[in-house]
């Protein structure tokens, strides 16, 4: 006599459509990231902390990176050390300064839109130099 078991099919069928849906959430993360970084390259170096008042704007890249560009040339990416939920959905944060730099041991607050209240704190991780590539020649 032939035992079906429910839980097991259940459990194939979706690891057959849970797997490919993850790869590609990996996959449009990694584009969204290579799409943000595009005109940047990378240095080499790594800071603890940049200057606030150096900051030009700030990119939600996902749940995991956020984009510093700054005023001039350069661009710290910021790799956050664990997930920080609702990041890459709302786009917005905030910060409290203890100095006039913003480190790693800082800690951000995602801003909730849906209810105008704070959402999960995260902390920051070090900061990734890029600088801006060199602007190609006309007809290039």
């Amino acid at each position: 006599m032939l035992v079906k078991k429910p839980h097991v099919v259940l459990a194939v069928v979706l690891s057959i459509f849970l797997v490919p849906a993850f790869a590609m959430a990996d996959d449009a993360k990694e584009d969204k990231l290579a799409k943000a970084l595009e005109k940047y390259e990378k240095t080499g170096k790594v800071e603890r902390c940049i200057s606030v008042n150096r900051i030009d704007r700030s990119d939600v890249i996902d749940d995991y990176n956020i984009l510093f560009e700054m005023k001039g040339k350069k661009a710290y990416l910021n790799k956050l050390p664990r997930r920080c939920s609702r990041l890459g959905f709302e786009r917005a944060f905030s910060y409290k300064l203890h100095s006039s730099r913003l480190c790693n041991v800082d800690i951000i607050t995602v801003f909730d839109s849906t209810g105008g209240i704070q959402g999960p704190s995260c902390g920051l991780g070090k900061f990734i130099e890029y600088k801006k590539k060199p602007s190609k020649p006309n007809g290039e």
